[in-house]
């Protein structure tokens, strides 16, 4: 379908604003002349990094998702802060959540993670050139448990759908087969 010039957007109301989120109700202009509704979630844009070791060791965070009711394994991860780039919240996030500090990173991916009804964006990296600074911080509310094991053991869990989450599963995978996705 081709791209029009007509407005899509006719109204948008808020009606949740959270520390988080926003969710706004939009009236939107259908391709066809009518209108239809969205209900879209507004968030920030995040960054991920799958940190591998030179002994080819991947380093993970297990923490319980409320809104999935499990505890996940999941690669370090979080929202992009005002005034840093992917980049930086990739490494500060990397070494908040398990204590290594990645002094190369190798874009992987950016991608849309839920664009059906949220704007957020996700970009993914490779961490590699681990030091261990042991500087741990997660966010307050975060309990969070680090958990090592060797690259192989972590995609064969991919495999076996025991890793749930899109971004460590995007991550193995483009590891795995070394996928080098161009801008």
């Amino acid at each position: 379908m081709k791209s029009s010039k007509f407005k899509h957007i006719q109204q948008s109301i808020p009606v949740f604003n959270g520390d988080y989120l926003t969710v706004e109700k939009m009236t939107i202009n259908l391709p066809d002349g009518r209108t239809g509704i969205r209900e879209i979630v507004l968030v920030q844009n995040a960054a991920a990094v799958l940190p591998v070791d030179k002994e080819g060791m991947v380093h993970l965070i297990r923490q319980y998702r409320h809104a999935v009711q499990r505890y996940t394994l999941e690669v370090p991860a979080g929202l992009i802060d005002k005034q840093e780039t992917p980049e930086q919240s990739a490494v500060r996030e990397c070494e908040e959540e398990t204590g290594y500090f990645p002094h190369k990173l190798k874009k992987l991916l950016y991608y849309a993670h839920s664009e059906g009804y949220s704007t957020g964006y996700t970009t993914l990296f490779l961490g590699t050139e681990l030091d261990y600074t042991g500087k741990i911080n997660p966010d307050s509310t975060e309990f969070l448990e680090r958990v090592s094991m060797p690259f192989e053991e972590f995609f064969r869990m991919i495999q076996k759908q025991k890793i749930l989450d899109s971004k460590s599963i995007l991550c193995g995978v483009l590891y795995k087969f070394n996928i080098d996705i161009s801008e």
